[in-house]
């Protein structure tokens, strides 16, 4: 998908006008012996991909065991979220297209919202480059960024997997789950 120049241009101002929100720590798979205890889950933006984030969703909540639902936050478009169960999530955010500025980035009481969230790990579930998630990943200070490989998500995620050829996304989101350790 080509961005728009107006699109690029703010994304491009977003990044020099704002900080990267890296940890400060250095990168790593754990932290003191254990593995990344909380999680923010970015949504995909399109709605084919709805299925594929539920199964994500739904494993990893099982994966991380009884505790899963408390160590994860997800924020997504609300026609997406929509369409997954989220009522045992307490930590979820959803957002329209009235919480997104001229450009089509996320605007101010969204960006105040994310800078406010406190996580290990960010996984955008974005098949292909979304300048609203982009944005939102950039926002969030998180020690570890993943991402799907695109030549525009370069300076937002520190780990980018890239499928091959005409993988199966779940085969991708297992590789995404032995990065995290889990």
């Amino acid at each position: 998908m080509e961005l728009s120049k107006k699109t690029k241009a703010a994304l491009w101002w977003q990044r020099l006008k704002g900080k990267d929100h890296f940890s400060d720590q250095p990168m790593a798979l754990s932290n003191q012996g254990q593995s990344p205890g909380r999680f923010l889950i970015i949504l995909p933006e399109r709605s084919i991909e709805s299925d594929l984030a539920r199964h994500f969703v739904h494993t990893m909540r099982n994966a991380l065991g009884p505790m899963g639902v408390n160590q994860m936050r997800i924020i997504g478009p609300a026609p997406i979220g929509n369409l997954l169960d989220l009522s045992d999530y307490h930590d979820f955010i959803l957002y329209s297209e009235k919480d997104l500025n001229r450009w089509g980035l996320p605007g101010k009481e969204l960006i105040w919202s994310c800078q406010r969230i406190q996580v290990d790990a960010v996984l955008d579930l974005n098949q292909s480059f979304s300048p609203v998630s982009a944005t939102l990943c950039q926002t969030v200070t998180a020690k570890m960024k993943i991402g799907f490989y695109s030549k525009d998500g370069e300076p937002y995620y520190n780990i980018m997997v890239k499928r091959k050829g005409e993988e199966l996304a779940e085969s991708v989101f297992k590789e995404i789950f032995q990065i995290l350790g889990i």
